[in-house]
């Protein structure tokens, strides 16, 4: 990856894939790919044979195991050492479990995450009283924790070979021939160093993406904020993932408290309005305390909150205006699209949707002969589908439904036969 500029021949003429549009649904009628790891010798000729992942995030260390696995040499840029202290639990469907099982890192998370103590969830969410008024689909889950996937994430890519330079910034420059090259720039300040011009570039540093916005990606609003405090209580309510729903007037107000078997503690996310911004710690800790004691069923004070102590969230579904740039460029994960808390959306969906697109890119361009212009096309396309069925599930859990006016509504996942 370092050294000269890399000269990127062009791939072999193809018809481009046809697309109708009937309203606002998209209709793609390209043949589904045959095969996911194409054997080495049905590929002629690689116009893609490496590539830089700007974040080593979960989604960009999926994304480096799967172009690994294609036989490229990936290089990935990081802002910080791998932390994988997070407590942030997930509530992982079952097409992500699918995922972790193809990225060869089941067995890893399995076991960080305590499932043999506290199996993955094979039921429906159901109230413990009352009538649901907020509900999620019928799919098998499992709680982990974040960090969990990311370090069997960044295990596999190590074992792998993809090169991990910690402590480094991004930046791109556009070439004449809509490529473009990388400059790492050290968090310390020290020397910048040429990357040169990586036949694939993907961006895949977060929500709040540095990279996107020197690529001027605006990012699209697509819903009206709502307002989270979140935090790490150093009490356990036991393996069990649940949520509660209060209301005030006819305006649902969330609220979440997430156990796990392997860790005494308990993460709690509740909903305010747009008062918290104004709030001092002081006043957001109380705030939170005083509704994890509620969820919790025991008191919880303002020194029992750890990790997370003050903090505010914005939740909002956003999408980036575009999903590539230039010839060389993609968006994945949290860069390209956020959204709704309770749908798990943000790394469900870059596991199971943007790494499989971005393996659609490498094979039209190496296998089917598109040119970069019509596999970016199809990418851009594909990303919007998923952002607006996300968007769509994320609103239905949100802000789409008539509130019921029923306080305390509990919801728990039984491992129970």
């Amino acid at each position: 990856m370092r050294g000269p500029v890399r000269t990127v021949l062009p791939a072999m003429a193809a018809p481009s894939p046809r697309v109708e549009t009937l309203g606002d649904k998209v209709q793609l009628s390209l043949v589904p790919p045959q095969f996911l790891f194409p054997p080495t010798g049905l590929i002629e000729h690689r116009a893609i044979e490496n590539a830089l992942i700007i974040g080593g995030g979960p989604a960009g260390l999926a994304a480096a195991i799967k172009l690994a696995e294609r036989g490229m040499k990936v290089t990935i840029l990081e802002m910080r050492s791998p932390n994988y202290s997070r407590p942030h639990h997930l509530n992982a469907r079952e097409d992500t479990l699918h995922s972790l099982r193809d990225l060869g890192v089941y067995e890893q998370v399995r076991q960080a995450s305590g499932w043999e103590e506290h199996p993955v969830c094979e039921s429906k969410w159901q109230p413990l009283h009352g009538q649901a008024d907020l509900t999620l689909g019928e799919a098998s889950v499992g709680q982990v924790r974040i960090s969990d996937v990311e370090k069997a994430l960044f295990d596999k890519s190590q074992r792998m070979g993809v090169l991990f330079l910690e402590g480094q910034t991004a930046e791109l420059q556009s070439n004449s021939n809509g490529m473009y090259s990388v400059v790492a720039r050290p968090v310390d300040g020290g020397p910048a160093e040429g990357m040169g011009q990586p036949d694939l570039v993907i961006v895949a540093d977060g929500a709040n993406s540095p990279t996107r916005r020197a690529l001027n990606i605006e990012f699209l609003e697509e819903s009206t904020p709502r307002y989270y405090l979140g935090g790490l209580i150093d009490k356990s309510i036991g393996p069990d993932f649940r949520k509660v729903g209060l209301h005030d007037g006819n305006q649902l107000i969330h609220m979440m408290a997430t156990g796990h078997s392997k860790y005494p503690s308990t993460w709690v996310s509740v909903e305010g309005d747009a008062s918290l911004q104004t709030m001092s710690v002081e006043e957001r800790d109380r705030y939170l305390a005083d509704r994890a004691t509620l969820l919790m069923n025991q008191k919880i004070t303002p020194e029992d909150i750890g990790w997370g102590s003050g903090q505010m969230t914005i939740v909002q579904n956003k999408r980036a205006a575009a999903a590539t740039a230039g010839e060389n460029v993609v968006l994945i994960g949290d860069s390209l699209r956020t959204g709704s808390v309770w749908v798990s959306g943000g790394l469900n969906l870059a596991l199971t949707t943007d790494v499989y697109n971005l393996e659609q890119v490498v094979d039209n361009i190496n296998i089917r002969g598109f040119t970069r212009e019509q596999a970016l096309q199809d990418y851009d396309i594909r990303s919007t589908l998923a952002t607006k069925a996300w968007h769509v599930a994320g609103s239905d859990e949100l802000e789409g439904r008539v509130k019921q006016l029923e306080d305390n509504v509990t919801y728990i996942c039984s491992t129970k036969p």
